[in-house]
């Protein structure tokens, strides 16, 4: 059975209607709360450690978490193709809940490290499969209106992880951070489960065991690199990642099914799927995570007001995400994917300016828009236009490995903004002159005709 047989029956597969808008909402769900978790514990850590002790262990309650992440994403994508989307959905939620309670009953910080982990290994898994899903139901240009409300979904989930964490801890207490996402979960496996069975897949391929863990371990001993501690252990850590790294390579060379299909790694619009994400990843989370400190250390604001400063950056992505698939559709990934970061690397530059020059809210909210307005359609499209080339047999794959690439540039530019802590104007600069360069790689290296997107095996 070839690819476009399966695409045609994996969208086929769903009763039309109420049931496809059902599975729709269930994945939704799915991937509001798994990526919800990773931002929200940020504001209820100084409690935590008031509480559990074990302050010299603060930075490993988040190290714990995206390690265990980035080898639940890499390893879900295979997984996804191979057994089905619904078991490896299923056996996600179940350790992201199951995670999420043990995290809520924690009485030591070692506990509550090791159930990050749990967590983080669901999360890991729930994310790309849940996009898989939605690339499954919806055909590439139905896409175009649907991808807005679930990039939308997901950068907000991020951005107001902290705010929401803040208000849980004020009227509640920091174990409703983690015990929250139990209702939620749990609806969305039972909607799932009513209202989505699987297509036909492939069987009977091998498993790549060793290549997730080589490339989880490379980009945390890369995290650890960028902690702040002995000069001497950040070397260590880095030499580690990239003797690791280069055991990935030639692992990866020697597996029969490599995390990349190797028919895709030369495909153009992969890889400018693959930097368009790393990239997108770093600019959400270095405005998600240094935007509401900026606003609470210099502008004087509450956590509250502070969180809502992202909104305008969400507004602004769900609106450029609708367009962005467009453009995708009608002009390739150069159009969607390099005009999209030349726009949100001038937000990023204009903010800079704001904090820089003090500029007012109102100035800052509309630097923060136009930055929502490039990073929407960039991510957005550095997605679908590899999912579009890929076969039913890899889309799971492929959208693992370019979530995983979103959530290292994330988390690589977090860790690397750190250094520069309090220098908030150098920080949002430096965030705009990486997007720049993403969208001068992009522009030149990128597809630039419709054609170049569509699938590769129809």
């Amino acid at each position: 059975m070839d690819g476009s047989e399966l695409t045609s029956q994996s969208v086929s597969a769903m009763r039309p209607g109420a049931a496809r808008r059902v599975a729709t909402g269930a994945v939704l769900l799915a991937l509001v709360v798994s990526a919800f978790e990773g931002t929200v514990v940020t504001s209820a850590m100084p409690t935590i450690t008031r509480e559990l002790g074990g302050p010299q262990l603060y930075s490993w309650v988040f190290s714990a978490f995206l390690f265990a992440s980035t080898v639940g994403v890499l390893v879900s994508g295979k997984l996804a193709d191979r057994l089905g989307r619904k078991p490896v959905f299923f056996f996600g939620m179940g350790l992201f809940l199951g995670g999420s309670a043990l995290c809520g009953l924690a009485t030591s910080m070692p506990a509550l490290i090791a159930f990050r982990v749990m967590q983080g290994l669901g999360a890991g898994a729930l994310q790309p499969t849940t996009l898989t899903i939605s690339a499954d139901l919806y055909t590439l240009r139905e896409r175009a209106a649907i991808q807005g409300l679930f990039t939308g979904a997901w950068g907000g989930a991020n951005a107001l992880g902290p705010l929401i964490g803040g208000w849980l801890v004020m009227h509640a207490s920091w174990r409703w951070v983690f015990l929250v996402n139990l209702p939620v979960g749990l609806l969305a496996a039972t909607l799932l489960h009513l209202s989505y069975r699987d297509p036909p897949r492939r069987v009977g391929e091998p498993l790549d065991r060793w290549g997730p863990l080589l490339a989880g371990a490379s980009a945390a001993l890369l995290l650890f690199a960028l902690e702040p501690g002995g000069v001497g252990t950040r070397l260590s850590c880095a030499l580690g990642a990239v003797l690791v790294g280069g055991m990935l390579a030639r692992q990866q060379r020697e597996v029969s099914m490599p995390l990349l299909p190797r028919e895709l790694a030369t495909d153009r619009t992969v890889l400018s799927g693959v930097a368009g994400g790393l990239f997108a990843g770093a600019l959400l989370y270095t405005m998600s995570a240094w935007v509401p400190l900026w606003m609470t250390e210099q502008g004087g604001h509450t956590p509250l007001g502070a969180g809502l400063a992202l909104v305008p950056m969400l507004v602004g992505w769900s609106v450029g995400s609708t367009f962005g698939v467009k453009v995708l559709v009608r002009g390739g990934m150069r159009a969607s994917v390099g005009l999209s970061f030349a726009v949100a690397a001038l937000g990023a530059g204009l903010l800079s300016l704001a904090a820089s020059r003090g500029w007012g809210v109102v100035a800052t909210f509309a630097c923060l828009t136009v930055v929502g307005l490039g990073l929407g359609p960039a991510a957005s499209t550095s997605l679908l236009g590899p999912q579009s080339r890929a076969p039913w047999h890899h889309r799971g794959i492929i959208t693992s490995t370019l979530y995983a690439m979103r959530l290292l540039g994330g988390s690589l530019a977090v860790a690397a903004m750190s250094l520069a802590r309090g220098h908030f104007a150098l920080q949002f600069a430096i965030a705009s002159g990486l997007t720049a360069t993403a969208a001068l790689g992009i522009t030149l290296a990128a597809p630039g005709r419709a054609g170049d997107v569509a699938p590769a095996s129809s």
